[in-house]
C-alpha cells in the first residue's frame, strides 16, 4: 500500500445557539482541557455577538503551529495541520492529533453548548515521481490518457466524489477529493504530489434544522469516524 503523510486533521462542532460573552473564560476552558498544548500566543478579538457568525472570536495555536483552536459562534475548529513544504518524509503525527476529537466532546459539556452538527476532516500527503500514472491508471479510462486525449500529461488533476447516507444513526455527507499537484519543498524544484482530502460531516442547519447531538452522541461520532475513514480510504487505495 502506498504510504501517506497524515498533514492535516480537522475536528468540528457546530453551534448555531453558541453566544460569546466571555471571550476569557472560554479560552481558559480551552487551555486547561487541552493541559497547555496550545501554548502560543492567544488571539482574542472584541468582535460584536450581532458580526458575522462565522468570524471567529477566539484563535489559540501550539508555540510549534502545528495545533490551532478557533471558536466562533456557529462553529468550533480544533485542528492539526503541517505547511506542505515542510513534508518530506514519512512522518507519525498521531500524538498531536489523536486526542483531537476527544477535547470537543469535552469542551462542548463544559460550556453547556447546543451542537446542531458535527464534522472530522482529514487530508493525507505522498510525494512520488509516479503519482499521476498512479492514480490515473486507477481511476480512468485508458483510452482518455494517451497521447492527444483530453487526460494526456495534464500538469494538475483532480477528482471529486460526493455521498450522502446512513451511518451509525448519522446521516452523512462523505467527500472525497484526490488532487494531484506540483509542491515545492524548501525551495527546491517542484516535485510531484498527491493529496487526498477525506471530509465527513452530518447535515447542515439548512438540510437538517431540528438536529441537535448531545455529548454522549458527538462522543459516538468521534469515537468511531476514524475507523469509517479507514474503510472509505481501504475503497481507493488497498
Amino acid at each position: 500500500m502506498l504510504e501517506f503523510t497524515v498533514v492535516k486533521v480537522l475536528a468540528a462542532i457546530f453551534t448555531p445557539d453558541f453566544n460569546i460573552t466571555n471571550s476569557l473564560k472560554i479560552a481558559n476552558v480551552a487551555f486547561n482541557l487541552l493541559e497547555g498544548r496550545l501554548d502560543g500566543e492567544p488571539t482574542i478579538l472584541p468582535i460584536p455577538q450581532d458580526a458575522p457568525a462565522d468570524i471567529p472570536r477566539i484563535t489559540l495555536q501550539s508555540s510549534d503551529k502545528l495545533l490551532s483552536l478557533s471558536v466562533a459562534p456557529s462553529r468550533t475548529n480544533l485542528e492539526f495541520s503541517v505547511p506542505i513544504d515542510l513534508v518530506v518524509d514519512v512522518i507519525d503525527y498521531s500524538s498531536y492529533y489523536s486526542d483531537l476529537p476527544k477535547f470537543l466532546v469535552e469542551f462542548s459539556s463544559e460550556l453547556g453548548l447546543m451542537v446542531q452538527r458535527i464534522g472530522y476532516v482529514t487530508e493525507r500527503l505522498i510525494i512520488r515521481d509516479d503519482v499521476l500514472s498512479l492514480i490515473m491508471d486507477k481511476f480512468c479510462n485508458k483510452a482518455q490518457t494517451s497521447k492527444g486525449r483530453p487526460f494526456h500529461n495534464p500538469k494538475r488533476f483532480e477528482i471529486h466524489s460526493l455521498k450522502k447516507y446512513n451511518w451509525e444513526d448519522f446521516q452523512l455527507n462523505s467527500w472525497v477529493r484526490l488532487r494531484y499537484l506540483p509542491i515545492t519543498i524548501k525551495d527546491e524544484e517542484n516535485k510531484p504530489a498527491l493529496l487526498v482530502q477525506n471530509d465527513l460531516n452530518t447535515l447542515s442547519y439548512k438540510d437538517d434544522p431540528g438536529s441537535e447531538f448531545n455529548t454522549k452522541v458527538i462522543e459516538k461520532f468521534f469515537d468511531n469516524i476514524p475507523s469509517h475513514l479507514e474503510q472509505i480510504w481501504n475503497l481507493y487505495f488497498e
